[in-house]
Parts: structure tokens; sequence; C-alpha cells
């Protein structure tokens, strides 16, 4: 397999386009002897004659001809690889995909998109909303770039790196004049008596269920409602007696106007999501990754204090 660098290929472009090693080798900044060693040894290298020398010029062989054409195309990929390059080392161009959990969602959308828009308006940014072992899996495909979920996702392996964030302190929420809110401190087992809705739980999340409300480990947790999306939680919730638990992050407009509240537990346990910014180990996030990992984090971190 013949190698040939892009200096050759643009010594063998200017002297075609010049028609004289004079010109050719002023153009390329080399003296005439130091340009012809290049073309000779482009001709020897690939074994055939590109060029026909004569007293009144040069002209190309039909070899010359090809390898010219063919040239031009390859400089100028390589100089828009190049650029392109640049660019994306600029924020100037790309895309970036994330994948982010329901209750992250919740937390950091519309936020991260308007900001990363404003910072970087001529990057694509792709945000994908779902369980976090299927966006687990879509990192580990590359179909995504980075991931901000629970960091105590059982399938989480040596693979991928993790960033911890902050954690944000979760509880139990209901509508603002629900019944349970009127009788003060209640037992984590009142719950059972009202609906229960939630966001697709993991395993973790399961388990901790069946300890804290008591439920027996053959039995089903009795959800009455499953939705992805905490915007929708919230609204049922709202509008009906349903009980569900969410971190405060992801509530706070809703408690700050008045349309929920948390339930009053009689001692009740730390409940908290701790949150990641997930990438693959052995690859290198691109510059436009990076920096919307990093906007992600601080986000994050921010409604979480």
């Amino acid at each position: 397999m013949h190698e040939i660098n892009s200096r050759r290929l643009m010594h063998l472009v200017a002297l075609a386009e010049e028609g004289s090693f004079a010109r050719a080798a002023a153009r390329a900044h080399l003296s005439q002897s130091a340009f012809s060693r290049s073309i000779q040894a482009l001709e020897d290298d690939l074994g055939i004659k590109l060029f026909d020398r004569a007293a009144r010029g040069i002209a190309m062989t039909a070899a010359g001809n090809l390898m010219v054409g063919r040239a031009r195309r390859v400089l100028f990929e390589t100089r828009c690889l190049f650029r392109d390059l640049e660019l994306l080392k600029a924020h100037e161009f790309g895309e970036v995909r994330v994948g982010v959990g329901p209750y992250v969602a919740a937390v950091l959308l519309p936020r991260l998109i308007v900001e990363f828009s404003r910072r970087f308006p001529k990057v694509k940014l792709a945000v994908e909303v779902g369980e976090a072992d299927t966006l687990l899996a879509r990192l580990r495909t590359e179909q995504l770039d980075a991931l901000v979920v629970d960091r105590r996702l059982q399938s989480i392996a040596p693979d991928v790196a993790l960033q911890r964030l902050e954690r944000h302190e979760g509880a139990w929420y209901v509508r603002a004049g629900h019944p349970l809110i009127a009788r003060g401190e209640v037992p984590l087992s009142a719950l059972r008596e009202f609906p229960l809705v939630s966001v697709p739980m993991p395993a973790f999340m399961k388990d901790a269920l069946h300890r804290l409300l008591k439920i027996r480990s053959h039995e089903q947790i009795p959800l009455q409602t499953e939705c992805n999306d905490v915007s929708v939680l919230r609204a049922v919730v709202a509008e009906s007696d349903a009980v569900f638990f969410a971190t405060r992050s992801s509530v706070r407009a809703d408690l700050e106007a008045g349309r929920l509240a948390n339930i009053v537990l009689a001692s009740p346990p730390r409940l908290t999501l701790d949150f990641a910014l997930v990438h693959l180990a052995e690859r290198t996030p691109s510059p436009a990754a990076l920096a919307t990992m990093e906007l992600a984090g601080m986000l994050m971190n921010d409604a979480a204090a």
C-alpha cells in the first residue's frame, strides 16, 4: 500500500497548474531542485510516470491526469476536515446527544436547552428522556454521548465513567388540602390508603419502596399509574388524591404556588436521589459534549441547593 502525504499531493497539483517546475517550486516555497526531488520521489513510490519532461515544458501523462484529479479532491476533503475540527473545538459545529431520566428532565429541562442554545447556537442538542437502563444501553452503543441519571443503577459497570453530582432530597407529595395533610404527622403505612403514582422505578427504588411501605417481597407495589413524565404526574396529583414520591427540586414550582404539599411523616427516613454524569470510559467526549456535561452538572447542583 502506498503512503502519500498531503505535501506531495500539493506539489503534484501545483506542478499541474503552473506547468513549470520553476513556478511550481516558487509557489511551494522550495528550491527547484528540492521540488523536483519531491515529484521524482512520488513517481518512484507509485512506480509510474506522472509528467513528461521536455524542453518546451511539461505535460501530464494519463496517470498524472488521474492523480491530479483525485489529489484535488483529497486536498479539498482534508481542508474541510481540519476546518470542521477547528469549528468543533470552538463549539461552532456538531451535535450532542444527551439522555436524562424522568426526575432529571423535570429539574433540568427546559433550562438546559435554553442555556445551551444561548451559549452554543450553532451546535445541535438532542435530548432523550427515558428509563436509565435503556439510556445506558444506548450510551454503550454510542447512540448517546452522555447521561444524567441516578448513579445507583445496578447495570453501571467499569466501561462507563461517573461524575457524582449533589444529592437531591426527596419526599412524598400530595395536593394541597389532601386528607393526609389534615392529619398532621402520619406513619408511612398511611400512604397505602391512597393511589400511588410514579415514574418507572429501577430495581433499587422498588426494593426501597417494599421496605418503606412494608410490602411483602412477593407482592406487587400497588401503583395506579406509571409515567416517565414528572410534569404529568404533578398534574395528576394536583387534581386527585394520588400520592407520589419526587425530589423537592422537581416540584419546587408547585410547592411555591401552593398546588402541592409534602406529607409530614412520623419518624421520616431520609430519602434522596444521587445523580451522576455518565459517559463511556474509553471514549473522549467531544468538546461540545464536555461543555454540555459541565452545564448540566452546574444546573443540577444549583437545583439541589
